[in-house]
């Protein structure tokens, strides 16, 4: 797993260095957080033949609409970064009920996600690729929160 987080680092830092729109950052995390994921949880997971087939269409369903949930998500941050200098109250009350939306159909999706996988390949290899997914995910919400200014706050660097 540590391999794993120093792989996502890697892949934060170079976001970070060679993003320079705001389509190519969408598109760049998009292609980060999935194809170099898919292969992270590949080395992690190391599924018999037996699982393989039943995972892999089971995680593809769940990384399309993840990648949706996702997406709305940073456009949620870069309508953030445009407004939290002159941030108003209903915009406020906008963005923070926008992004608990995102976050209860995340869960949702993970549910329905764990569902299925616990049936196709055992309860236990359902939370062990769960368990990665939380590991990768809170990585990422723990670097763009660094990047986030908080209300009121002059940035630091």
């Amino acid at each position: 797993m540590k391999k794993i987080l120093i792989f996502a680092i890697g892949i934060l830092f170079a976001f970070g260095m060679q993003a320079q729109n705001v389509t190519d950052e969408v598109a760049l995390v998009q292609d980060i957080y999935g194809m170099g994921k898919k292969q992270l949880i590949t080395d992690f997971m190391k599924l018999t033949d037996a699982e393989s087939a039943s995972f892999w269409k089971i995680y593809d369903e769940y990384e399309v609409t993840r990648k949706d949930i996702g997406m709305d998500r940073a456009n949620n941050l870069f309508e953030y970064a445009k407004n939290y200098k002159g941030l108003t109250n209903d915009k406020a009350t906008q963005m923070v009920n926008a992004s608990l939306a995102f976050n209860s159909d995340f869960i949702k999706l993970q549910k329905k996600t764990f569902k299925k996988m616990a049936k196709a390949i055992t309860p236990v290899r359902a939370a062990q690729f769960f368990q990665a997914e939380m590991y990768l995910e809170n990585i990422i919400r723990g670097e763009i929160g660094e990047e986030i200014p908080f209300i009121g706050e002059v940035k630091k660097k």
